[in-house]
């Protein structure tokens, strides 16, 4: 039943009455990026939006109009319309970006969109729907890439989530609120006679505007039941009470003098978010429905088409409401019945969605839970269609589901992929309960086999790993032999990931290559590429990052190809490929991919519990969550944004607070202190560590969670910060440099030990002990050289770039001619991404080779444009909304790869590029 009506604006009525003091409030804010029209029912929001949509197309800007549901909630959904809807709007943009899919492709479209003069207008209603957290974050993250061709409107019964006080601060957001879209008194009295309430004159027009306090909709009601009143002066006379008393007052004016059959026929389909002549003949029997849709349509009963055909309607909100609930009160089987036959027909036409709601509205639970059934497969394969699964079992009454074993297990493990692990764990004790005790259930042996490996895998995703080891290898030893071979092989991927936290690289890799033996035997496709992805993330562990980079980059295009770019599998593949390809220092490449694979908020998080942010949820274990918000924040750091790359470490410690990620939150926590160190400020970085501190009691005398992978990341976090304060127990730090350095080794991490062989670098350096210091370098050179580790090195560039730069000449010394060398291309590999050119002498470094102008990217040249036409650093961040800063750092970067000095020089040289 999808078709054109999702994006179709509602039709301006035939008496159209325009406000042009509502259009002029929005074009007064020139900067406008989004314009928010927040108001109760019946405040003319959607009747402005079309107006000013239809303004717009007049003035050929594009335009595209989504209308919202609850199903929207569904992230992959609500891309996928926004992107359909775009790509619409602006055609050039959407032929450019075919090939891509999901968040990539509507990325690409708003770089595309950067590059034309045409404006783009993307409309929004009834947003109030949407209450999933994941889909605001998108919505953000779209205000945060777009360019400032695009506008964004939106329309909503509540406050609209997204933050937008930085935007607001520059002028980028117009506020429409119930007292902007009220009508003046002039403008009521005008509305009532276009919309047919007959000659009023200014007393009773004044008592209509007084009564209604110039509410849109209630007026248009008062002036419908006008048309009928025996006694006009009485009927405004009798005309008061609340919002709700006058529109159910005026309502039940308007009702009582419908004919009986069209008031059934509105009662009927009331039920219903949409129906069409079709639908009304089909599921509800009604032959007649062509003819009273006009019938409806013709006397100006707050009917809406929602396609351009005139195929599907709506009523207002208002009207659909309080029809709905008076047939419920007063018929509620017969409405049953309706919704039930309206489920089947649903059903045919593929509307899974609506097939559900309807079937549990009609009181057939034991049918929605069938409909859920058949959907299980093809939402699982989605990152966010855990959370439309989550939604519908909620509504599913639990005494129902207590036979439906499978569908439990299903909605565990739906639970646990979205980090609700009380939720998990509640229902595996009921589960557990029901099984030992409770009623027979039937197949309850292989219910109790799946059973114990959900609680194996819930203990892995809350990070108690030897627990989930342990009680993995038992049930190998009870079920192994008939269990289903996924379930085997969810065994060994928590005993390896045990392994992986414990740094046994050997006994992960052979655990995972277990578990993809039985995944393929059980032909489970994303369960191999799991753990081929895995077993690439000890690759970049063990230093191999160019290997790692390989088998990531193969594996995502593979998986994009046969599961679609949004798919859960996609999303962790990129999320580790952005995390080789960053060690390698392919910036763009590592961007694009984080982009595709997962929106991280880059602004602070202030729920209105107080308690932090949730993690985005259907995502993985804590190592994914982990490679997305380090590589997320190192980026942003490599792009000169060191503030938004500490807001993304502080919401994902936020976040792994609240779902008790512990060690998370202590890796986060110690990568905040880097950050603060890079920015010179101590104080910053020793508050940080007193965080840290507090995070470690937290876990209690157990220290729950905490493993040596975080108490090496917190190990070097704490001699960084000892090394700025200019701490004086030399020996202890020397002594923890050793021992740290020393585990490592005997683990095998390469990609950790390189830190730390920088780290001692640096520590000799600033003891004046240069032959250490060059040694230390050296070997971590050599490490580096061997695996492609680049950003390891150079993300501690302001201590050791003197010794990388003057490390040609330590490694021609004489007495070193036998050791092994540094190959000279990865070298300037290094010293680029330190800022430095190779031969430089350690102490005057020069700048890197620019690179080629065709390499700017579209925000640079979007700069570039904006330059071109002589506005200030100011101007150009008040346009792209962003700081003053961003803005110096991207012509930086534009005059590094134009090889020119200034501003003009760099408009001048892109012109001769055909850049401009």
């Amino acid at each position: 039943m999808q078709n054109e009506s999702k994006f179709h604006p509602p039709a301006l009525p035939a008496r159209f009455f325009p406000v042009p003091r509502l259009h002029e409030r929005i074009a007064a804010v020139a900067a406008a990026r989004i314009v928010c029209l927040t108001a109760p029912a019946g405040f003319g929001k959607s009747t402005t939006m079309a107006q000013q949509l239809a303004a717009l197309a007049a003035r050929a800007v594009g335009t595209c109009w989504i209308n919202l549901d609850e199903a929207d909630n569904d992230v992959e959904r609500f891309l996928d319309h926004m992107t359909a809807a775009l790509a619409a709007a602006h055609a050039p943009a959407a032929s450019a970006t075919a090939h891509a899919t999901g968040r990539a492709q509507l990325l690409a479209m708003c770089n595309r969109l950067a590059h034309q003069s045409c404006d783009v207008a993307l409309f929004f209603d009834d947003y109030h729907v949407i209450t999933n957290p994941a889909v605001h974050e998108l919505m953000d993250w779209v205000l945060a890439v777009s360019p400032v061709q695009l506008t964004l409107y939106i329309g909503s019964r509540s406050r609209i989530p997204l933050k937008l006080s930085r935007l607001r601060l520059c002028g980028g957001v117009a506020d429409l609120g119930a007292a902007d879209l009220s009508l003046t008194r002039d403008e009521a009295c005008a509305f009532m006679g276009v919309v047919g309430a007959g000659a009023l004159d200014a007393a009773h027009g004044g008592v209509l505007y007084e009564r209604t306090e110039g509410w849109a909709a209630g007026l248009q009601l008062a002036a419908i039941a006008l048309q009928n009143a025996s006694d006009r002066e009485r009927f405004i006379r009798d005309f008061s009470g609340s919002a709700h008393d006058i529109a159910s007052y005026l309502m039940n004016a308007v009702l009582a003098r419908l004919p009986p059959h069209v008031d059934q026929f509105m009662s009927r389909t009331a039920l219903f978010d949409r129906f069409s002549s079709s639908f009304c003949q089909d599921a509800l029997a009604l032959r007649d429905a062509p003819e009273l849709i006009d019938w409806i349509g013709a006397h100006n009963l707050f009917l809406i088409p929602l396609d351009r055909r005139g195929q599907w309607f709506r009523y207002h909100h208002l009207l659909s409401d309080h029809l709905r609930k008076r047939y419920l009160d007063t018929d509620a089987g017969a409405a049953r019945a309706d919704y039930r036959a309206a489920s089947h027909w649903c059903e045919r036409a593929g509307a899974n969605d609506e097939a559900i709601r309807y079937a549990l509205a009609g009181d057939d639970s034991t049918r929605a839970i069938d409909l859920i059934a058949g959907c299980v497969d093809e939402l699982i394969r989605g990152r966010a269609g855990f959370d439309t699964l989550l939604r519908w079992m909620s509504a599913v009454p639990y005494r129902l589901l207590a036979q439906r074993v499978q569908l439990r297990l299903t909605f565990i493990r739906s639970s646990i992929w979205n980090n609700r692990f009380e939720q998990a764990e509640n229902a595996l004790a009921e589960l557990e309960y029901d099984l030992g005790c409770g009623a027979p259930v039937p197949g309850a042996a292989a219910a109790l086999c799946s059973m114990e490996m959900l609680w194996c895998l819930l203990y892995a995703f809350q990070d108690k790993t030897a627990l989930a080891a342990s009680r993995s290898r038992a049930w190998l030893v009870r079920w192994g032999p008939s269990a289903p071979p996924s379930d085997i092989a969810r065994a060994h991927i928590a005993i390896g990931y045990s392994a992986f936290v414990a740094h046994d690289y050997a006994v992960a890799e052979q655990s995972y290559q277990s578990a993809e033996t039985f995944y393929a035997a059980a032909d489970f496709y994303s369960g191999v590429v799991w753990t081929e992805r895995f077993i690439s993330i000890i690759r970049l562990e063990q230093g191999q990052a160019r290997e790692a980079e390989r088998v990531l980059a193969a594996l995502y295009l593979t998986n994009r190809a046969r599961l679609g770019a949004d798919s859960m599998v996609a999303s962790h593949t990129g999320v580790h490929l952005a995390q080789a390809a960053y060690e390698l220092n392919k910036i763009d490449a590592a961007d694009a991919a984080l982009d595709s694979a997962l929106t991280i908020p880059t602004d602070p998080v202030l729920p209105a519990d107080g308690e932090g942010s949730a993690l985005p949820s259907g995502f993985g274990l804590l190592e994914d969550y982990m490679a997305a918000y380090l590589t997320r924040a190192r980026l942003l750091c490599v792009q000169g944004q060191a503030g938004a790359a500490d807001a993304v470490l502080a919401n994902g410690v936020a976040g792994a607070l609240q779902c008790r990620q512990l060690r998370l939150a202590r890796i986060l926590m110690a990568e905040r202190i880097r950050l603060a160190l890079l920015r010179d400020d101590v104080a910053l970085a020793a508050s940080h560590e007193s965080a840290l501190d507090a995070i470690y009691a937290v876990a209690g005398p157990a220290g729950h969670g905490r493993g040596e992978a975080e108490e090496v990341a917190v190990g070097i976090a704490r001699i960084r910060l000892r090394l700025a304060q200019g701490a004086s127990d030399a020996d202890a730090i020397a002594a923890r440099l050793q021992e740290l350095t020393a585990r490592a080794r005997l683990q095998g991490r390469m990609r950790m030990l390189v830190k730390l062989l920088c780290l001692q670098a640096r520590y000799h350096g600033g003891r004046a002990e240069h032959e250490e210091a060059g040694a230390a370098i050296h070997e971590a050179l050599l490490i580096g050289d061997e695996g492609g580790l680049c950003r390891s090195i150079a993300d501690e560039a302001p201590h050791v770039r003197a010794l990388v730069a003057g490390h040609g000449a330590w490694q021609s010394q004489s007495h070193r001619r036998d050791a092994r060398l540094v190959t000279p291309d990865y070298l300037a590999q290094v010293l680029a991404a330190c800022g430095t050119a190779a031969g430089a002498a350690p102490d005057q470094a020069a700048p890197a080779a620019a690179p080629e102008a065709h390499s700017l990217s579209p925000r640079e040249v979007q700069v570039l444009k904006l330059a071109e036409r002589g506005l200030a650093n100011r101007e150009l961040a008040a346009q792209l909304f962003v700081s003053e800063g961003t803005v110096k750092w991207h012509l930086h970067n534009i005059f590094a790869k134009l090889a020119v000095r200034n501003r003009s020089s760099a408009v001048a040289r892109a012109r001769s590029l055909n850049l401009l």
